[in-house]
């Protein structure tokens, strides 16, 4: 079913890893290299009002409301947790839980099982979100970490991501523990230095895609991630992706995007056409690096292979 309707899913190098870290998604994809209180519910709700007053809406469907059920940790942490999700707006994430179920990381050590939406269309799969809620995941789990060891809460050294009814897995995570901790068989690289140099504000990125949308006659949306630093989404949209392509436009995205320069928490840039074709790349600096590209169904184009399969 995946080869029929995607022709490549790409993951660049995630780090360690044990066993196979989408288990529950393996069986559809073929993929490559406790509550909440009413006080807190009244105060992430008016967060969720000023970090969304005049944001576009999220291509990732999901509930009106920025909260997500978060289970597991003390009360700062199921705040923060909720904080940064609210910080996500529209996004794929479901659920988070705490969990202290991690060997040979110390006793301050937690993990995240972080559930996400099912992705299906009436077709079949739906790639495109599919790939989007698996990046979401990637910088949602990152900015928590580093949310945590700034409130000075305990240390988050993996992960995994879970489809919406799934159990949790201990056997199955992906680590990120910070360097700093000493936590061999969990740790990551260190984050690139330059993360967040020269990261542009949210009005001048806007206005530079506004540019771009006038120069190849398409329409641009933004989404404005900005858990932990900031990671925006880019949407494009035109009925001659084509044309878009052999023009160098999913280029000139890159570059106005700093794609390669590690300069945001992480950058998705997708290409959707009317007949529900699409293009993504996607780039992960903060936590577990990675980047890649998701292609479904054929945009024909001569010039600039996107993806391996172009």
């Amino acid at each position: 079913m995946w080869r029929s309707l995607v022709s490549a899913l790409v993951w660049g190098t995630r780090g360690p890893r044990f066993k196979s870290g989408h288990p529950d998604w393996a069986e559809a994809f073929e993929s490559y290299p406790h509550g909440v209180s009413l006080l807190r519910l009244v105060l992430v709700g008016l967060l969720t009002v000023l970090v969304s007053a005049g944001l576009p809406a999220a291509d990732a469907a999901g509930p009106t409301s920025c909260l997500r059920p978060v289970s597991g940790g003390n009360t700062e942490e199921v705040a923060a947790v909720e904080r940064i999700l609210c910080l996500m707006p529209g996004t794929a994430i479901r659920s988070v839980e705490i969990r202290t179920d991690v060997t040979d990381a110390g006793p301050r050590a937690v993990w995240l099982a972080i559930s996400v939406r099912a992705f299906r269309r009436p077709a079949g799969v739906d790639a495109l979100g599919y790939t989007r809620a698996k990046w979401e995941v990637d910088i949602a789990a990152a900015a928590i970490r580093d949310g945590f060891a700034r409130l000075g809460l305990r240390h988050v050294v993996a992960y995994q991501d879970l489809t919406v009814g799934r159990q949790p897995d201990p056997a199955h995570l992906y680590g990120i523990a910070r360097p700093e901790w000493k936590v061999a068989r969990w740790s990551t690289g260190a984050d690139p230095k330059s993360l967040g140099i020269g990261v542009q504000t949210w009005p001048a990125l806007q206005a530079k895609l506004d540019a771009l949308s006038r120069r190849f006659d398409v329409r641009t949306q933004l989404t404005r991630y900005n858990p932990f630093g900031k990671a925006p989404v880019v949407t494009i949209r035109t009925d001659k992706a084509g044309r878009f392509i052999d023009a160098g436009g999913f280029q000139a995205y890159e570059r106005g995007m700093k794609f390669d320069g590690a300069r945001y928490d992480g950058v998705l840039i997708q290409l959707v056409t009317p007949a529900h074709a699409g293009l993504q790349v996607f780039v992960v600096d903060r936590g577990r690096r990675s980047s890649g590209c998701t292609r479904l169904g054929v945009i024909p184009h001569r010039r600039y292979e996107i993806c391996p399969s172009d």
